[in-house]
């Protein structure tokens, strides 16, 4: 008990002893020991090393610093993918070097104002559509939770987070193959009809469907001819890093077939000769295979007194890893495919063969299959169109999961990875993937392959057209990159045929194939007479405000209901701005004559002119002005009255006057005066339409 409540002081208690002994046993509580961080480090994608640090002192920046920091060392921040975690950092690292470099300092005035300038700077001057307040706010709330702040600093970031909403950016831009196409320099190779087609979602769509499906098709058929009879006995590491020229020696030897003019005889080996062969070579051993058989194809052979040193290029599609797996050129193929039915690029890679319902009839033909996979951006289930085993697109991907193992990943590799425009000019031989796709489409056997499919699927060749027509193009901006001081800015307006800095991606397909599916367009629609590109047109004036844009799209809104049910008569517009147009070309606004003669003029006097009239006078002064006023303001009181009973009258002579009445207005310096006047005299003027409503049409 205390002792300012009771003066007797309490024995001690023989327990007390027994507490102290009990105390002496148990640890000290842990302090939290307050470090604060001066840099922050992490790697980028390439594996170097950024760092984070602050130039200049300055509290309000050093409260962010440190949030971030902690933030940094969270469970939260640690347990998201590599991508989320570069990019938070990333977002960090560009605020702090904007700090350093502007030298931007926050008072006690204007404390709470770095984020939002940060934001300003970066989607007003950087021009960025997305706000960077979305990372970095998302960094400091994590921060707020962090027992390292200070009461101040927590203070600090939570009133600076209140304040610091991100901005709504601007309207997304869709990226469609149609964009990828826009090169002005295809209108000259294509011509006029074909170029046009390009800007048909529809027509484009179908025809790249078409002929994915079609070259996936043909890969599939020469990998079943290839897994007949695979190779086991070759070892890559045992044969160096040149060991394709002994694989490739191998796999043509065996499986080649040509004829006595060195041609391929077969699709089979047209495709083991464009893959295994170097294109300088081709000549060479063309020749020594008219003059030999295939068995005379030695690694190093003699061809009209030349030894050939290394006619073997590392192989794209035959490949020894890839005997019993697909190949990076199949995979990107079937996630073309995917996408073509509107499925999110961010979970093509994801899918399994788990994911696809198969229907069979009784004889185990294959009917129809469609494809349910969960969406991760909205964390709920989807499921596209069927697809009909009819289509070849179909059959592609049904051939393509026959040669996977049940409930197994639809891919091995990153097939929504970027690749760079290849050099896919003639007589270039640039390796890789996308280049090898380039060189397939041109071979006579696939070309009549797709042709047969375009015309059973009653599609055009656009595509094809388009992407051979690339062939006759410049440079790719990776080799025009090699030079000093150059960027893709730089390569469009140096180049006179610019290609795509990339290859299309899997978010053009399906972003196609969703514009595809309100596709109206018909042929005269695709001749474009306006000044501006077809680019501008579709996404600046194709839009909801566009009404006749929408009633083609099929998207008819309740406005346009409502005049189809309510409205039966529509005048003819161009008609009355003809009328209207000739009777202003022969008007003239002249000065009154100050002459005292008077002439009474009736008010609902016709201005038809007889024959022998040239000009329509009319003098401008504020009795003709007020004239003039109160037969408009008569007309539009009186027009839905009107429209009922005389609605020819009022299109082929009220509206036609009104509209040539208001022009003059216009033009007659006296209008003002009247104008003010005629909130006075308007109550002792007569009504003009009155007799008119007394009889009907």
């Amino acid at each position: 008990m205390s002792e300012k409540l009771d003066t007797v002081a309490e024995p001690e208690h023989p327990a007390d002893d027994m507490a102290k002994a009990f105390d002496q046993t148990l640890p000290e509580l842990p302090t939290y020991a307050s470090i604060k961080s001066t840099r922050i480090i992490y790697k980028t994608q390439a594996g170097t090393n950024q760092i984070i640090a602050l130039t200049r002192e300055n509290k309000f920046h050093e409260a962010i610093f440190q949030g971030a920091a902690a933030t940094f060392q969270t469970d939260w921040f640690h347990g998201l993918t590599e991508g989320s975690r570069r990019a938070y950092s990333d977002a960090i690292r560009r605020f702090i070097d904007w700090l350093n470099a502007t030298g931007y300092e926050s008072t006690d005035i204007n404390r709470y104002d770095c984020l939002k300038a940060y934001e300003a700077y970066c989607m007003n001057q950087q021009s960025q559509k997305r706000s960077p307040l979305e990372f970095l706010t998302a960094v400091m709330n994590r921060a707020l939770a962090s027992p390292g702040l200070t009461d101040e600093d927590f203070g600090y970031l939570k009133t600076l987070l209140k304040v610091s909403k991100p901005s709504k950016g601007g309207d997304v831009k869709p990226y469609t193959l149609t964009d990828w196409f826009n090169l002005p320099w295809l209108r000259s190779v294509l011509g006029e009809q074909k170029y046009l087609q390009l800007e048909s979602p529809s027509r484009l769509f179908l025809s790249f469907r078409v002929t994915i499906a079609e070259t996936l098709l043909h890969l599939l058929d020469v990998r079943a001819e290839w897994q007949e009879h695979p190779i086991t006995t070759f070892e890559e590491p045992a044969c160096g890093k040149n060991w394709f020229r002994k694989w490739n020696y191998m796999i043509l030897r065996r499986f080649g077939s040509f004829d006595s003019a060195g041609q391929p005889r077969d699709a089979w080996t047209e495709l083991l000769w464009l893959d295994l062969v170097r294109p300088s070579d081709r000549k060479s051993i063309k020749t020594l295979l008219s003059q030999s058989c295939i068995e005379s194809l030695v690694s190093g052979p003699w061809v009209c007194g030349q030894r050939i040193r290394s006619w073997a290029r590392s192989p794209t599609i035959f490949h020894p890893d890839y005997q019993h797996v697909y190949s990076p050129l199949e995979e990107r193929l079937m996630a073309w495919l995917v996408a073509c039915e509107a499925v999110q690029p961010t979970d093509i890679p994801k899918l399994k063969t788990t994911d696809y319902a198969l229907e069979f009839n009784q004889s185990g033909r294959l009917i129809a299959m469609e494809c349910c996979y969960y969406k991760g951006r909205a964390s709920s289930t989807r499921q596209p169109a069927i697809l009909m085993a009819s289509d070849c697109w179909t059959k592609a991907q049904y051939r393509y999961f026959t040669g996977l193992p049940v409930s197994s990943p639809v891919f091995q590799f990153n097939v929504m990875s970027e690749k760079a425009m290849p050099d896919i000019r003639e007589g270039f031989a640039q390796q890789g993937d996308i280049s090898f796709l380039w060189r397939i489409w041109e071979l006579p056997s696939v070309k009549r392959r797709i042709d047969a499919a375009l015309r059973r699927a009653g599609a055009s060749s656009i595509f094809l057209d388009a992407a051979l027509a690339l062939t006759q193009g410049s440079e790719p901006v990776g080799i025009f990159a090699k030079t000093p001081e150059s960027n893709i800015g730089a390569y469009r307006e140096t180049v006179a045929r610019s290609l795509p800095q990339h290859i299309f991606s899997l978010t053009h397909v399906k972003t196609t194939a969703v514009h595809a599916g309100s596709d109206r367009y018909r042929d005269g629609d695709l001749i474009n007479h306006h000044s501006h590109t077809s680019a501008t047109e579709k996404h600046a004036y194709l839009t909801d405000a566009n009404k006749d844009f929408v009633n083609r799209a099929g998207r008819v809104t309740r406005l346009v209901l409502n005049d189809l049910q309510n409205v039966v008569y529509q005048p003819s517009v161009s008609a009355m701005a003809a009328a209207v147009n000739v009777l202003e070309l022969s008007t003239r606004v002249v000065e009154a004559t100050g002459s005292e003669d008077i002439r009474v003029h009736s008010l609902d006097q016709s201005i038809e002119r007889v024959q022998n009239d040239d000009i329509i006078l009319v003098p401008d002064t504020v009795e003709q002005a007020l004239l003039f006023i109160h037969t408009i303001a008569e007309a539009e009181a009186r027009l839905p009255q009107m429209l009922a009973v005389r609605p020819d009258w009022v299109e082929r002579t009220l509206l036609i006057r009104v509209e040539w009445m208001t022009r003059n207005l216009a033009r007659m310096r006296s209008a003002a005066e009247a104008q003010k006047q005629y909130a006075d005299l308007k109550p002792h003027l007569p009504n003009l339409f009155d007799y008119l409503l007394e009889t009907v049409e």
